[in-house]
């Protein structure tokens, strides 16, 4: 039929911060930085996987998971491609800003075993001729992937330095917990 725009199912498995992590990051921000709270992200979560590509074998659902990730491992980002790095053309006040995730000392391994089982769908038939994602590059999305959570929304931070606020978060929060993974597609596949 002319003029219907087809979709192609998109794959996302999330790992979703616990309810309690979600409010002790929610009180941080509006208590101790005095962020507007309508400028605070709700259910606050990290993209372990995405894929624009229907994948058969992978069934939607939600799966409760228990590991937390240490306050010391998170610094803040701005959420542009290369915001892990301070850089002068991103404006922060028309960015949304994250929680990055680092890799060292192991923060993000229990996120990174999420990701290699979704790597597992990644069959040849789902695949074409793409390489197959790794822990760091992805065949489907972005190509450098950097566990993060989008914490806050444009307009939450206008200083630019965001090394002041990551050190912040690092002196007040302890750690984060995440309690469930769900993985979703839109649209549905079927």
């Amino acid at each position: 039929m002319a003029g219907v725009l087809r979709q192609t199912p998109t794959v996302w498995a999330l790992a979703f911060i616990s309810d309690e992590s979600e409010q002790k990051l929610r009180t941080f921000f509006a208590q101790t930085c005095g962020i507007k709270p309508r400028l605070i992200v709700r259910d606050m979560h990290t993209t372990v996987y995405h894929a624009r590509r229907p994948m058969p074998s992978l069934v939607c659902g939600v799966e409760p998971i228990t590991f937390s990730v240490p306050g010391s491992e998170l610094r803040m980002m701005a959420m542009a491609p290369g915001g892990e790095n301070p850089r002068s053309d991103i404006n922060p006040l028309a960015r949304s800003i994250g929680l990055r995730i680092r890799r060292l000392n192991g923060a993000a391994e229990s996120l990174l075993n999420l990701r290699r089982r979704m790597l597992e769908h990644e069959t040849q038939a789902v695949l074409g001729r793409r390489s197959p994602s790794t822990d760091r590059a992805s065949a489907f999305g972005a190509r450098h992937y950097q566990p993060h959570i989008t914490a806050l929304r444009p307009g939450a931070v206008a200083d630019p330095d965001l090394s002041k606020l990551g050190k912040l978060v690092r002196e007040h929060i302890d750690s984060i917990e995440f309690d469930r993974l769900v993985v979703r597609f839109t649209p549905s596949q079927s």
